[in-house]
């Protein structure tokens, strides 16, 4: 028999105080009118919780005009006529530290639950000696960021190239990441700095950014791509970040797209990131490039991703055959995997000079081509707004997620009024 779990008054306040902040954390600049009819809370209700969150040092009010002139404003709302009083995250709330582990970069952040960085640091390596001195590094980064801001800090958040077994907290065997597996960095974090730690998959983390902060805030069902020193992919269904069992879905990049090819360092044969990878497309481009002597993207010795990106997108021809036949790839993997899902809706965040969206044109034309065949509706392929910072925002937005999903705790003062 189902256990029912009743609430009181105060579980319903404190759910609908926290609904509130959300509404605030998420919306740059929200009016109490808007958050009213958004949530569907009576105004008085609203004014009554707002007050506390401001009493608490959570919330602030400007006028929209300030707001406009530091930009930190998407609209005036829905009232018209005079523009009413904003509400915005207090410049005093707590803090999140976010991190990213990927091959060659580690970045340390903190974060606010709206998603806003206010310190980075980054650290680039070559090679790591083992899994101390990674975990030394992220250490370091926090006690460096961490006297940056008077600010307190909640929780340490570590987004991270996969495989990762996230509800362990567990690095598990990222292939080609300096043999370091079955890393237990959420456990021995927690044990260094004192503080709840949580691990997510880096695809998984930049989801969830775009579904909390960023285009898919008003999308369903999406699923995201991230390209960057590998190929990862995390899924949004009915507005929740799917994370699996054990948070290792999305692992698009070690999906088989040719069974009878070369044995990945996964143990799989014929990955999608064995021929979707920068080295193939500078070797397509060293191949191709005698066809091509105006080309400016021949010219580079090793031209980076972004570089081809740039070039595709100013119409260099050589450029945009490497990248075609990289997206090629690409959409072999996404084909089976939006049918599988009946994901119509697809993010694709990655480094870029915002030049133009030509990955995402080539992915959608061919991903329309190959759908249209079994009647699976209209595609929609959008670049992340974070460009290939969404899983670095993402590691903020895990911990966000489960404040605004009640499932940790803010402590906030007011809690116990009536």
């Amino acid at each position: 028999m189902e256990k029912t779990i009743g609430s009181n008054s105060q579980d319903i306040k404190q759910k609908n105080r926290i609904l509130i902040l959300k509404m605030i954390a998420i919306n740059r600049g929200i009016s109490r009118v808007d958050i009213a009819r958004i949530t569907g809370l009576s105004k008085m209700t609203v004014g009554n919780l707002v007050t506390e969150l401001i009493e608490d040092g959570f919330v602030i009010e400007q006028t929209y005009t300030e707001l406009k002139k530091r930009n930190l404003v998407d609209s005036a709302g829905s009232t018209s006529g005079r523009k009413p009083i904003m509400l915005i995250l207090s410049p005093q709330s707590p803090c999140i530290c976010g991190m990213l582990i990927k091959r060659k970069l580690c970045q340390v952040i903190l974060g606010d639950i709206g998603g806003n960085i206010i310190e980075q640091i980054s650290y680039d390596y070559t090679t790591l000696a083992d899994g101390n001195t990674l975990i030394d590094m992220l250490y370091s980064g926090f006690k460096e960021i961490s006297v940056r801001t008077d600010r307190k800090i909640i929780a340490v958040s570590i987004a991270s190239l996969g495989p990762v077994d996230s509800s362990n907290g567990i690095i598990l065997n990222p292939p080609y990441f300096y043999n370091i597996e079955n890393l237990k960095i959420q456990a021995i974090l927690e044990e260094k700095i004192g503080l709840p730690v949580f691990l997510v998959n880096d695809a998984n983390a930049g989801a969830l950014a775009e579904k909390l902060y960023g285009i898919g805030k008003h999308i369903a069902n999406f699923a995201y791509l991230h390209i960057m020193n590998g190929i990862g992919a995390g899924f949004v269904f009915k507005n929740d970040l799917y994370n699996g069992d054990t948070g290792q879905s999305g692992e698009i990049g070690h999906t088989s797209i040719n069974f009878a090819g070369p044995l990945c360092d996964c143990g799989n044969r014929g990955c999608l990131e064995l021929y979707a990878n920068l080295d193939n497309m500078r070797q397509k481009i060293g191949e191709l490039k005698r066809f091509y002597p105006k080309s400016e993207i021949s010219k580079r010795v090793e031209p980076s991703w972004k570089e081809i990106v740039d070039f595709a997108n100013e119409k260099d021809v050589l450029a945009f055959e490497a990248l075609e036949e990289f997206c090629s790839y690409i959409s072999y993997a996404l084909i089976n995997t939006l049918k599988l899902l009946n994901i119509s809706s697809l993010i694709i965040g990655y480094d870029s000079s915002n030049k133009g969206y030509i990955v995402e044109e080539i992915v959608h034309a061919k991903l329309s081509e190959s759908l249209k065949a079994v009647n699976f509706g209209k595609i929609e392929v959008h670049h992340s707004l974070f460009n290939g910072d969404a899983p670095l925002i993402g590691a903020i937005a895990f911990v966000a997620d489960k404040i605004f999903s009640l499932n940790f705790s803010l402590e906030i003062k007011s809690i116990g009024r009536i």
